[in-house]
């Protein structure tokens, strides 16, 4: 049992900035090493500084967030002498100005280690008459408590509400994803700055915007990092993401590296029925009915659940689901939307998309033998013969549709497809899924085909799966060094330290790790937005192949007003974690 003291020590995180923080009872473990302490007040007090400085994705305060993380490296004497290693770079073609903060520091040799982390953060709107003190932890904390404690009604409210009085959980928006992670690794990298002179290695510290929606930032951080490995002439030979993670136990699950991230594919379902008046419902194939078919096949099938190295991927969910009919009448619906999260382990896209494509095309079958069935049974009650007309479901790609759609129109649709996409593209409001479905339709219509059908596609930017490969030398080096170390802190600590294989929270890890240029193209062709509303080229300078793993705070209820970070690991242990593990990684 980890018996455990208050600290009360208010620091700032750098003398130049001018930013005071209220004292907060937090606790850490005092079985623990006093170098791990060392690190809990430092990196509590970064913590709330970040914090402090709200970073919704896609707002103003993402837009000047870079500054904030700049101002507070720039402290570091390290990068007042060398000023030209801190820099802010921003991301070509963001239409808001978003940028990447991106430092490195100095030791002996060539070899790097790049520690890395988001700094957007979601919505602070699910706090209600809270949010107010979304981004203030301290003002915060005893408000959560007495809201809970008056208006718990759950079992996680009431897991919420003895965390936040246990005095080891610190609450607030950001505070478990991930600005406890940056700040890990920011204390990191001022160590490391003040050792450098004595250090092996060098250490690069890249934060980015757009984590929580596109992931621009590293989606361009990615490739600049490589060009800058040959200007500072470096070889980057690991990348630790920073991320955070859940665990609703005691830690076990939560206090551990991750040997890779979990791929995300959102799939997108065109579906086209046969529209009817309602009195005649025999008549025609409701599109609503086919996607509800199809939606209970795909909804949780733990057949289309990946599985690699003994770890299951969750399986596929229902994103969205709607009817395209604009207008209310008495004519049932023609075509129908629904979008699904399917997470990858090792599958691929396109075997992915074959998988679910049988699946699909099983179920159209099977609604519509249902509907024949149903039409038989209403046709004997009305003493007649049954009405209903059966037909067998197309299933295709969305690449399948726009080649169907550009021969039947030639240049008139290819031009009108371009114009489509280009206008689509300007509407900062439209989300990706909601662009892929307008094209789509349009697409369908220009095609002349006709229901029932389906089309399936890509409904918004791929997340690649990345893994270390036992296979691979420089993976299994890395894997090495991180169970050896994890090992010999678990004997120096005391405390519970593990492995995992997949990351299932779905991260920037996925552009560190790299891509297969094939399979990007292959999403690329079934993806509307592609060329548009994402721009990622499928080739061209990557870090691919840069072995990436994920260390970083735990706590529960992320991206939730109770969001919470456990701190005795978070700020204590886990920056030890990642200091330890660079020596390693970098030789020393």
């Amino acid at each position: 049992m980890i018996v455990a003291r208050a600290l009360s020590i208010p620091r700032r995180p750098c003398d130049c900035v001018s930013h005071s923080f209220p004292s907060i009872d937090v606790t850490v473990a005092s079985s623990l090493s006093a170098g791990v302490t060392a690190w809990h007040d430092e990196t509590r007090d970064i913590t709330l500084h970040l914090v402090g400085e709200a970073s919704v994705t896609s707002t103003s305060g993402e837009v000047t967030f870079a500054a904030v993380l700049r101002d507070l490296l720039a402290c570091f004497p390290y990068f007042q002498r060398h000023p030209q290693h801190l820099r802010v770079e921003p991301i070509p073609n963001d239409a808001m100005g978003r940028a990447n903060v991106i430092a490195l520091v100095r030791g002996a040799g060539r070899r790097a280690v790049a520690l890395t982390g988001h700094y957007d953060v979601v919505s602070t709107s699910n706090y209600g008459d809270l949010e107010p003190w979304a981004v203030n932890p301290t003002e915060l904390l005893p408000r959560l408590i007495d809201d809970l404690r008056r208006n718990g009604r759950t079992e996680g409210d009431a897991r919420a509400l003895r965390d936040l009085e246990s005095g080891d959980f610190l609450p607030g928006r950001g505070a478990l994803d991930m600005k406890s992670g940056l700040a890990a690794g920011i204390a990191v990298l001022r160590r490391f700055a003040e050792e450098h002179d004595t250090r092996q290695g060098n250490l690069i510290f890249v934060a980015t915007p757009d984590e929580e929606n596109r992931s621009a930032g590293m989606r361009a951080a990615a490739p600049r990092l490589a060009q800058l490995a040959r200007e500072w002439k470096l070889d980057i030979y690991t990348a630790i993401n920073l991320d955070a993670t859940g665990d609703l136990t005691d830690g076990s699950q939560g206090q551990v590296v991750y040997m890779g991230s979990v791929g995300k594919l959102l799939i997108s379902l065109f579906v086209a029925g046969r529209d009817t008046h309602a009195g005649y419902p025999f008549d025609g194939i409701n599109a609503n009915y086919l996607a509800a078919q199809v939606t209970s096949a795909i909804e949780c099938n733990a057949e289309l659940a990946d599985t690699a190295e003994g770890e299951a991927a969750p399986p596929p969910t229902t994103m969205k689901q709607m009817d395209l009919k604009v207008d209310y009448d008495v004519t049932t619906p023609a075509a129908a939307w629904a979008c699904y999260n399917l997470l990858t382990h090792r599958t691929s896209a396109e075997q992915a998309l074959t998988k679910v494509r049988n699946t699909v095309q099983a179920a159209l079958r099977e609604g519509i033998s249902r509907l024949s069935v149903q039409a038989q049974r209403y046709a004997e009650r009305q003493g007649q013969a049954s009405a209903f007309v059966g037909a067998e479901p197309v299933v295709m790609t969305l690449a399948e549709l726009r080649a169907a759609a550009l021969q039947r129109g030639g240049e008139e649709a290819r031009i009108a497809l371009e114009v489509l996409c280009e206008r689509l593209a300007q509407e900062p409001a439209l989300d990706l899924p909601s662009f892929s479905r307008i094209v789509t339709e349009h697409l369908w219509r220009a095609s002349g085909l006709t229901g029932p059908a389906a089309v399936l596609g890509f409904a918004s930017l791929p997340y690649p799966s990345v893994h270390l490969d036992s296979h691979v030398d420089a993976d299994r080096h890395v894997r090495d060094i991180v169970r050896d170390t994890l090992a010999t802190l678990r004997d120096d600590l005391g405390v519970s330290l593990g492995t995992r294989e997949f990351f299932q929270g779905i991260s920037d890890m996925s552009f560190l790790g790299g891509a297969n240029a094939g399979e990007v193209a292959f999403i690329a062709d079934n993806t509307p937005p592609w060329g548009t509303g994402i721009r990622w080229p499928v080739d061209g300078d990557t870090t691919r192949g840069v072995p990436t793993i994920n260390a970083g705070p735990w706590g529960r209820d992320f991206h939730q007003r109770l969001e919470r970070v456990f701190t005795p690991y978070s700020f204590g242990v886990l920056p030890e974690v990642i200091w330890r593990l660079s020596a390693r990684l970098l030789g020393g």
